[in-house]
């Protein structure tokens, strides 16, 4: 039980940084591109991860598997510039609620490109998350903006990323993982940056750096929560970032989620949340 705290602890600590990233990019979106802004999203984290890195030795780095971390970062790199635009362009708690998505996009790639067995319960979950996304966006009834696509992608190219996580997990470790993905997305963000660049005022560095230093935390606070306790255990709390981004939407930009967004994610977390119960059931079984 107590893990099942620290994991519940962790989850939330995710989703409050988390939050506090997607604040910080919607407040400087109006002078700095996502290029850029996501550049210094990662040079925070090498610069948080290098030092940690050099203490346990370059040698434990040593890896075979460099392509398949080249296209690990690529995805996550696209799937984090999409994020960063969707944030910029669209409600927080819309943002969020799409963000939701990502495990149903997991589960599909894992049967399409893994060959992964998929029960019926998965695939019926699967199918119902799709409905909440149908829910939100409403094509036909209502105009679908291209950030709302956009943030869509976003949570595909995360799904992709993953699934090329479990590929590396086979064979790397998770300190690899976490090093490689940080230290090769840098030149790949730093690249189109340079076209949109725009000198940092004095300022706003502290919100650059916050955005760095949280989004760190909420990666590393969501993957410390699933090494605590099972994922069907602490989910729920990942539902909390929908009020926390909602209530930020509501004090700071003066923006309310509509009622098809609170439905649509509720029918979307509640599937992502059958399929991490379900796939708990099978691991014990």
């Amino acid at each position: 039980m107590n893990n099942v705290l620290r994991g519940a602890a962790w989850m939330i600590l995710a989703g409050l940084c988390w939050t506090i990233m997607t604040i910080l990019v919607r407040q400087l979106s109006g002078d700095y591109s996502s290029f850029e802004i996501l550049f210094f999203r990662n040079l925070v984290a090498v610069c948080i991860l290098l030092p940690q890195s050099i203490r346990r030795g370059f040698s434990s780095l040593k890896t075979q598997r460099l392509p398949l971390h080249c296209l690990r970062a690529f995805l996550s790199y696209v799937g984090v510039l999409l994020l960063f635009y969707g944030v910029a362009n669209i409600p927080l708690p819309d943002v969020t609620a799409l963000s939701f998505t990502q495990p149903l996009f997991v589960v599909l790639l894992a049967a399409l490109i893994l060959k992964e067995s998929v029960n019926g319960a998965c695939w019926a979950a699967v199918i119902a998350g799709f409905v909440g996304l149908l829910v939100i966006v409403r094509p036909g009834f209502i105009a679908v903006e291209l950030a709302t696509v956009l943030v869509v992608f976003s949570a595909f190219s995360y799904a992709v990323s993953n699934i090329c996580v479990k590929r590396l997990m086979t064979t790397d470790t998770a300190n690899q993982s976490v090093f490689y993905f940080n230290l090769l997305m840098l030149p790949i963000a730093l690249v189109p940056a340079i076209f949109f660049w725009v000198t940092p005022a004095l300022a706003d560095l502290p919100f650059l750096v916050g955005i760095g230093v949280n989004g760190t935390i909420a990666v590393y606070a969501y993957a410390r929560s699933f090494t605590l306790a099972d994922a069907s255990a602490v989910m729920p709390f990942d539902f909390l970032r929908m009020p926390m981004a909602a209530t930020a939407a509501f004090l700071l930009f003066s923006e309310i989620g509509d009622l098809w967004t609170w439905i649509g994610s509720i029918i979307i977390f509640s599937s992502s949340y059958a399929l991490a119960k379900n796939s708990s059931k099978l691991t014990k079984s």
